[in-house]
């Protein structure tokens, strides 16, 4: 039997015979972006088109068993157990600790941000308590606190939905994120966050939930403190000192779910001036915290932010103007795209496209790597330089993250536009906080497009916007 007729089978009845005009569009543009003809395959296959048809359509056969290949748009799930174990936060240092899983995460929170989050603190504080009630020490912890994600206030959702982001971690496992704020001589003495056994029974009931032990804590300090207020470890003799938007990161279990007697932690006096933290805790409910990352956001950031405006070349962007005013009218709807970007009401597509020649491509791959590689820090390679992207009146693009084996480093050409108003990319940066670029012609911005979450959400109030799309990964990827 054939590799075709045991793919197709008894079942071969029920698969699709001929494409229609929007999968002959999309097939042959993404033959002309140079996409991977397996990953074509296996999409048309998962779409349910028969097997000759797809190989007579790509001239192209895979040598792997279909079920053996990634369909690229839909990507296999994350093995969580494994992602736990060697949680990736991006930017932090991980501290090569064998008894403490153990990050610091230095800039989480600007200046404006730790500031703002102060002030609600202060204005909600009541005397600090403890979840062992047993403790006789009336000195243990004498801050005073506040239940900060209590409060009705956008930062506060907004810093709360970027530390489950940079963690990975479903909020619906995690606790309120508290405010803690100490004056001079006040402390918190050696303790863990861990539940002892009779803590957890009882602190899960007055919660009227059982999400089990904790394992992580976020902590952020708010300010810098002029003298004292350092967070000591000390039975892995580590301390810390504050430092404005620094986070601290650890899990208090250890790999196998038991507590860990190493995350002991100690808040000492503050000698000059005031400190003021914010912390979150995560759960287990019994097992794991449940990861919710994207295969994509588990790829090593390359830069702090994340991405950077720039200007293209004179020289370069007027080549490219050129090119585009005396093309204009060879434009082709970009119907492989629907469900991607939409337009002004479903019946419209979104964009159209203009091919560009191959000199002009390489001439933009030879401008743009070397300032790439520059700001990046790493040796590329060119993968794709798309055409001209022409988004219509009322155009959205779909938030989304690029491809993760040929879209690491990206760049956005804005080449013309015709506007009523700007119109802002959205991107979350590498510490998941939201931004909005307006880009003029010949702007340009670097981004990393695999990694980031970006697209136009808001309609194009507009003519035109004419954008070129080049990607590059790793030499050694």
């Amino acid at each position: 039997m054939t590799y075709e007729s045991h793919q197709e089978g008894l079942a071969g009845y029920l698969l699709k015979k001929e494409f229609n005009d929007e999968w002959r569009d999309w097939i042959r543009v993404n033959l002309q972006a140079g996409c991977d003809k397996n990953g074509m395959f296996k999409i048309l296959w998962d779409e349910g088109f028969r097997y000759g048809l797809i190989k007579d359509a790509l001239e192209f056969e895979p040598i792997l068993p279909l079920d053996q290949i990634i369909n690229p748009l839909k990507p296999p799930p994350i093995n969580k157990a494994e992602t736990a174990k060697s949680l990736f936060i991006p930017n932090a240092e991980k501290w090569p600790l064998d008894r403490l899983e153990f990050y610091i995460l230095d800039d989480f929170l600007n200046k404006e941000e730790c500031e703002k989050l102060i002030a609600l603190t202060m204005d909600s504080l009541r005397p600090s308590t403890i979840t062992d009630k047993n403790e006789t020490d009336k000195s243990f912890r004498t801050s005073r606190s506040c239940d900060l994600g209590l409060i009705d206030d956008d930062l506060i959702k907004e810093t709360n939905r970027r530390i489950c982001a940079v963690m990975g971690l479903d909020p619906a496992y995690s606790e309120t994120i508290q405010g803690q704020h100490y004056e001079v001589g006040q402390e918190f003495k050696a303790h863990t966050d861990y539940f002892e056994a009779h803590e957890l029974s009882e602190f899960s009931r007055e919660l009227g939930r059982e999400l089990g032990q904790r394992s992580y804590t976020f902590m952020i300090y708010l300010n810098d403190v002029e003298d004292g207020g350092e967070t000591s470890f000390p039975n892995i003799n580590q301390t810390i000192t504050p430092k404005h938007g620094r986070a601290v990161i650890w899990n208090s279990l250890n790999p196998d779910g038991t507590t860990n007697q190493n995350s002991m932690h100690q808040g000492h006096p503050v000698k000059k001036g005031c400190k003021t933290i914010i912390t979150k805790w995560f759960r287990t409910q019994a097992g794991l915290p449940v990861l919710l990352r994207e295969i994509n956001e588990n790829i090593s950031n390359h830069t702090p932010i994340g991405f950077k405006k720039d200007v293209l070349p004179k020289a370069l962007f007027d080549k490219i103007t050129t090119f585009y005013h005396q093309n204009r009218g060879d434009q082709i709807v970009e119907t492989a795209a629907k469900g991607f970007i939409e337009g002004h009401n479903k019946s419209e597509t979104g964009s159209s496209l203009m091919e560009l020649p191959q000199s002009l491509r390489d001439e933009i791959n030879a401008c743009l790597k070397p300032d790439l590689e520059t700001w990046s820090g790493i040796t590329l390679e060119p993968t794709f330089v798309y055409g001209i992207r022409l988004y219509h009146m009322g155009a959205t693009l779909k938030e989304h993250r690029d491809r993760v084996d040929t879209h690491i480093i990206s760049v956005i050409i804005n080449v013309d536009q015709e506007v009523n108003e700007d119109w802002p990319l959205a991107i979350e940066d590498n510490y998941y906080r939201r931004h909005e670029i307006f880009l003029k012609p010949g702007d340009v911005v670097f981004y990393e497009g695999a990694r980031l979450l970006h697209g136009r959400p808001k309609p194009l109030d507009g003519v035109n916007y004419a954008n070129i799309f080049c990607h590059f990964k790793p030499v050694h990827s």
